[in-house]
């Protein structure tokens, strides 16, 4: 099959986008939510140590996702894990500032920014639209 095409800017299949499904009742916490990303993707890693490094940002309310720095090989084996929805390569929300958007984490903690939080909650077919609809073209 063709390569995708590149069509935004800060899309360079290093940084990646994981996007994963959480029952609606009873939803889990934030916390919660942020110790399956690390679990996630620290399977494929070899630690949680190392998965807390290689994740850059979390979201928790417009999807429930998270954006980490790694291979192309090991997003696709991040595909097959169980409560992944979603893999795609992650892309500037803020083009002048080569910002990939959600709340950062750093050392294993989430720094919240009001830009990228909303207090309203998607329908789980809406988690990424407008996040990741528009990334690749096959």
């Amino acid at each position: 099959p063709p390569k995708e095409t590149i069509l935004l800017d800060g899309c360079d299949y290093e940084h990646w986008l994981i996007v994963l499904e959480f029952p609606e009742d009873p939803k889990p916490s934030e916390e919660e939510m942020i110790d399956a990303y690390v679990k996630t993707l620290a399977s494929v890693v070899g630690s949680e140590v190392e998965a807390k490094k290689r994740i850059y940002s979390v979201c928790t309310t417009r999807y429930t996702g998270f954006g980490a720095l790694i291979s192309e090989e090991l997003s696709y084996k991040v595909k097959g894990l169980p409560h992944v929805l979603w893999v795609l390569p992650d892309s500037y929300l803020d083009v002048p500032n080569k910002d990939y958007g959600g709340d950062l984490f750093v050392d294993g903690k989430v720094i919240h920014r009001p830009q990228y939080t909303s207090s309203v909650q998607p329908s789980s077919g809406s988690r990424v639209r407008g996040r990741g609809d528009r990334r690749i073209r096959r």
